[in-house]
């Protein structure tokens, strides 16, 4: 059985250059195993900045599965700042995070599984961190 879950995906950029967005997302399962999932409904939204794409997507993902959506924005120093969310296929959120300062920060967790998904997507995209910490968690 499958769900659908509904997602943004942006690659947008300001017209001088200086400023960057990017939104993406992984469907990942067990141990940073990536998935195919199939695209549902894809519907052109308007971005944060005037140049680039930006969609909102439905999609579906098997019963098991998570999606690990990564919103980073570049700033005119060359600071990168982000937001993380881990979402199962129900569309319950399994943790937030924040990226700032080369540290993940999480501000909701469900499990420790959660943050094995979360340093897998940043091996991936090779995005440096230092350190990954837990700074409140009101589920648990």
């Amino acid at each position: 059985m499958s769900n659908t879950i509904n997602v943004l995906e942006e690659n947008t950029r300001s017209r001088t250059g200086k400023h960057r967005r990017r939104v993406l997302f992984y469907v990942l399962k067990g141990k940073c195993e990536e998935l195919k999932y199939s695209v549902v409904r894809k519907e052109r939204i308007k971005g944060l900045y005037a140049v680039g794409d930006a969609f909102k997507e439905t999609i579906k993902i098997p019963e098991d599965a998570v999606v690990v959506v990564l919103d980073v924005r570049l700033n005119n120093r060359g600071h990168v700042k982000g937001e993380v969310k881990v979402i199962d296929s129900k569309g319950v959120i399994l943790g937030e995070a924040v990226y700032r300062k080369l540290k993940v920060r999480f501000k909701y967790l469900a499990g420790k599984d959660v943050v094995d998904f979360v340093k897998c997507v940043f091996r991936k995209l090779r995005l440096p961190v230092k350190k990954y910490a837990i700074i409140t968690n009101r589920g648990a």
